[in-house]
Order: C-alpha cells, then sequence, then structure tokens
C-alpha cells in the first residue's frame, strides 16, 4: 500500500526533506502532498489539519503523526534499512517522537501566499 505524506510546504526543511526523499524512493511506494495545498487537503477529510501543520502526517489504513510518520518512511527507502534498527529503537523508546516534537517546534515557517490574482510576502 503508498503511503501518503502530507508535509509542510511552507517549511524549508520539510520541503527539501521531500525532495530528497522523492528522490530515493525508487519503488514509488510514498505520495508526497502539500499541506498547505487546498486541492490536497480537501482530498482527506480525516485529516487533522491543525495537528498536521505542527507535525508530518502520514495515511496508509489510518492517520499518523509525528515521528511515525518518519519511521513509516524509512521503512519504505530500501537505501535507509541500514538505519532501522536505529530508528526503531527510537520509535519504542518514545525519543524520537520526543526529538522530533522538539525539531518541529524550532522549523521555520515561510508563509507565502500566492492566488491567481496577487502574491504576498
Amino acid at each position: 500500500m503508498k503511503l501518503i505524506i502530507f508535509y509542510d510546504n511552507w517549511c524549508p526543511h520539510c520541503s527539501k526533506f521531500a525532495n530528497i526523499i522523492k528522490k530515493v524512493d525508487w519503488l514509488k511506494l510514498i505520495d508526497f502532498r502539500e499541506l498547505r495545498n487546498e486541492s490536497h487537503i480537501n482530498q482527506f477529510n480525516e485529516i487533522n489539519v491543525n495537528l498536521a501543520k505542527q507535525q508530518m502526517a502520514s495515511y496508509t489504513k489510518g492517520w499518523n503523526y509525528g515521528y511515525i510518520s518518519l519511521f513509516l518512511i524509512f521503512v519504505r527507502i530500501p537505501l535507509l534499512w541500514f538505519f532501522l534498527p536505529f530508528f526503531w529503537g527510537l520509535k519504542i523508546s518514545g525519543l524520537g517522537q520526543y526529538l522530533y516534537t522538539e525539531l518541529a517546534l524550532k522549523r521555520m515557517i515561510i508563509p507565502l501566499h500566492c492566488d491567481s490574482e496577487s502574491c504576498e510576502i
């Protein structure tokens, strides 16, 4: 089953991470969607948009947020399987979610509001 990831496209680091993963996703098992794109969000009514703005959201059979979304990405990228024991340890200890939350709170958001009529910075 394909993993759907909603990343914050107003966050330069999040966008860069998504682009890197797209390049190494040779099996095409991950579908990245922009969180701040209404057409992407409207396809999924069950997503908690407020939580997704704070933490990366993912969907397979249900919604996941935060570190578990990162872990699900690592599971689907064979190039990263060498690191899976480390990431699994972070997952079961809860340290992964703690570290993810700390980094997510400190990330930079650059709100660009563009539409067909105007574009503001």
